[in-house]
């Protein structure tokens, strides 16, 4: 018999890491930052997942993802003094909605496609070192702001809770229900509410889960 005739939605959960960074462009269109910059942080992710099937190899793939995103920051002229933003870390839930097509091979799925993501901010942290004669003579760690409030590690950027972009999957289900995937995440918004910079996520991830059952059997 056909595997299509007895698909059903499928549950699976995963985890993993990646590697985020935040790209800015200044109101003078100077930019600096995203992925390949060297600013990259190394933060978690999880993941709880549907596998709907759609038509013969498509599904259409939704996922709430508890995942940290940020960014390590530029750092001040060593002639400066005061204080210098070095890190901003930020915990959203984010929903990718993906459309897969699933390559059928002896033993596993090849998995690729893709698909718009909305993400909320939860909260989040920034470090800061303080300079004095070009030295950093201490750290402090403060709570992020959203909205209309001010933050220091960029004096001027008022933060927005949601975020959106786009999302790319690679990625392959063993037969065993074991799934091995990569993704990479681009922000199509500016999550600063001021004039002063564009700023924009993104981040390359990499995870491994399991099905908690199968769509095709």
């Amino acid at each position: 018999m056909s595997p299509g005739i007895y698909a059903q939605v499928s549950i699976g959960i995963r985890g993993g890491f990646n590697l985020s960074a935040m790209k800015f462009e200044s109101a003078s269109g100077q930019k600096s930052g995203g992925i390949g910059s060297g600013s990259q942080l190394k933060n978690l992710q999880a993941d709880l997942l549907l596998n709907i099937p759609v038509q013969g190899g498509v599904y259409l793939q939704p996922a709430f993802r508890y995942i940290t995103k940020g960014t390590f920051l530029e750092p001040a002229a060593s002639h400066s003094d005061g204080e210098s933003g070095n890190r901003i870390k930020v915990r959203y839930i984010e929903m990718p909605v993906n459309l897969l097509y699933k390559f059928r091979f002896p033993g596993f799925k090849l998995c690729v496609g893709g698909g718009p993501y909305v993400a909320y901010g939860l909260g989040g942290n920034y470090n800061t070192d303080m300079i004095s004669n070009g030295k950093v003579v201490s750290h402090s760690m403060r709570s992020l702001a959203f909205e209309e409030e001010d933050n220091v590690v960029t004096p001027g950027m008022y933060l927005n809770r949601w975020d959106a972009g786009l999302n790319t999957t690679l990625g392959v289900e063993l037969n065993s229900m074991v799934m091995i995937g990569a993704n990479y995440s681009y922000g199509m918004v500016d999550i600063d509410n001021s004039a002063a910079y564009k700023v924009k996520n993104s981040y390359l991830g990499i995870s491994i889960g399991i099905l908690l059952n199968r769509e095709d059997y």
